[in-house]
């Protein structure tokens, strides 16, 4: 009896040891939401060089710090912007971001991240795309 019960200690330690192990992984799926934008996709697809990705990171940073202090603020003032404030400054922040990246881009570049933020936005509005065909 006493054979079993140290036997069976042992599997559920290594089961446990195991079960722990696993959660240490990400689970799968996409990142996170908020934080910085992921530039190493970004760079990836457009094929920026080091100086363009450092550039464009350090945009990014400033963009997202930049909506953190506003969001700070109305947090500070207790008033929440109306829905047409908050649609116009995404809009403004879209352009100012647009009009920064042109100075770092290339018009193709430009072009191909334009069209990566539509299909994000799409994305969000309509949900993910439907799964390939099983073959």
């Amino acid at each position: 009896m006493k054979r079993f019960t140290l036997a069976l200690s042992a599997v559920l330690l290594v089961a446990q040891a195991a079960f722990a192990a696993d959660q240490t992984q990400p689970p799968p799926g996409p990142p996170p939401h908020g934080g910085p934008p992921p530039v190493e996709r970004i760079a990836k697809e457009l094929n920026l060089s080091d100086a363009q990705k450092a550039q464009v990171q350090q945009i990014f940073e400033t963009q997202r710090a930049k909506r953190e202090a506003a969001r700070a603020q109305s947090r500070a003032s207790g008033q929440r912007p109306s829905p047409e404030t908050m649609q116009a400054q995404m809009q403004q922040d879209q352009q100012e971001l647009t009009q920064q990246l042109s100075g770092v881009l290339t018009a193709e570049q430009l072009q191909k991240f334009k069209l990566m933020e539509e299909q994000r936005r799409q994305h969000m509005r309509d949900g993910p795309p439907p799964p390939p065909p099983a073959q």
